[in-house]
């Protein structure tokens, strides 16, 4: 219990503060959000349409 404690007091080698980091996955579900939530288009709509004429010509 006792070196528990001391490590937990222990300062970080050489004292450098690590940014923060999320949980995987948690930044992703952030964007989906926020592109669902959005009404613009994220891709223009000729390309698309050019995109989906190729992938219908092989059935």
């Amino acid at each position: 219990m006792a070196m528990k404690a001391s490590r937990k007091t222990a300062p970080m080698a050489g004292g450098i503060k690590l940014p923060h980091r999320y949980k995987p996955g948690t930044v992703v579900l952030r964007e989906i959000r926020k592109y669902q939530k959005s009404y613009k288009l994220l891709m223009r709509k000729l390309p698309f349409s050019r995109l989906v004429r190729e992938i219908m010509q092989d059935f």
